[in-house]
């Protein structure tokens, strides 16, 4: 019944683009850097124990393997989506230059990556904490939640509960709201992103319901089952992402010889497709992106997209010559 009213809430707040302004930007981000805050505080000021040893894969090359796990936090995945909802606030602020708009765009994206970075490095050092009193934790929910009714009793659980509820709800109001928005202007309303709000609002209530109820049902499976459905997929859909992120970062030249979109992000997603399969089901089976280079830190996907790139740029120029 929670998880029914959870997403009822949802829905009802994503069919109102300006409460979503006021209520996320407002109310409920500040209120869930603060619970952070306190929980990562009290870990800060009263360890609950010595640090644990680093176990296996982190005991080796713990960077990496925090940037491979990293995948499964979806920010960047998020943030691709994240940008629809970014860009068409700042428009109703009033901002209407295209270069003003990105700027505003980066800047907030400068903001949340700092702060991202020190809660991450915060949710870690209480983690680190708890390493000997949960050896057996299977998620870090579990371990947040021990840290913080650790440290303040029931009150830590009303906390957890707290940041739990408003990360989700943040999140989850975005994702409906983008995804169908997402939809509607691909594939429903005539006319795409041109299309009047009028004409928008049913077909957009329509997915927004389709979406959260969807999300309902997936929630209660649990997050255990979630994860082991998810890492496959992210693993193959990151690669994607960073890449075309990357190249969105100098898309002047990349617009300039337009087959390089398709040859870097076809090819990275071949490639990261057929080895999170191998890693779901044939454990230990070899590939030959085993023999490249940074393969062994699951990073097959880098010397991969440099020669789609290359031959992406070859293949423009031979279109440019063609039709010349």
């Amino acid at each position: 019944m929670f998880a029914v009213g959870f997403f009822v809430v949802a829905f009802a707040l994503t069919l109102r683009p300006g409460v979503i302004t006021r209520v996320l930007g407002r109310i409920t981000g500040p209120a869930l850097i603060a619970l952070i805050v306190l929980v990562v505080g009290a870990a800060m000021v009263s360890p609950l124990g010595p640090a644990a040893a680093p176990q296996a894969p982190y005991d080796a090359g713990a960077a990496v393997q925090g940037f491979l796990t990293g995948y499964q936090t979806m920010d960047l995945l998020a943030s691709l989506a994240f940008g629809i909802i970014i860009a068409e606030t700042i428009h109703e602020l009033g901002v209407t230059d295209d270069k003003r708009v990105a700027f505003e765009i980066s800047r907030s994206g400068v903001i949340a990556g700092v702060l991202m970075a020190i809660i991450y490095c915060g949710l870690g050092l209480a983690g680190m904490q708890l390493g000997t009193v949960m050896p057996d934790a299977t998620n870090g929910a579990a371990i947040l939640a021990r840290s913080a009714s650790m440290h303040f009793g029931l009150a830590g659980t009303v906390v957890v509960f707290a940041i739990f509820f408003l990360a989700c709800m943040n999140v989850c109001i975005g994702l409906i709201s983008c995804c169908s928005r997402y939809f509607c202007e691909t594939y429903v309303v005539e006319g795409g992103a041109e299309a009047s709000e009028e004409a928008m609002r049913r077909p957009f209530a329509v997915l927004a319901f389709v979406f959260a109820a969807f999300s309902c049902v997936l929630s209660n499976v649990g997050l255990d089952v979630i994860l082991m459905f998810s890492v496959p997929m992210l693993n193959a859909l990151y690669p994607v992402a960073i890449v075309l992120v990357l190249m969105g970062l100098v898309h002047g030249f990349c617009d300039a010889h337009p087959q390089v979109w398709v040859w870097v992000g076809g090819v990275v997603a071949v490639q990261s497709v057929i080895t999170s399969v191998r890693d779901a089901f044939f454990t230990g089976a070899w590939l030959p992106f085993d023999a490249l280079p940074l393969a062994d830190i699951g990073a097959a996907w880098a010397p991969v997209a440099v020669v789609a790139f290359v031959i992406g740029l070859l293949h423009s120029r031979f279109v440019v010559h063609s039709r010349s």
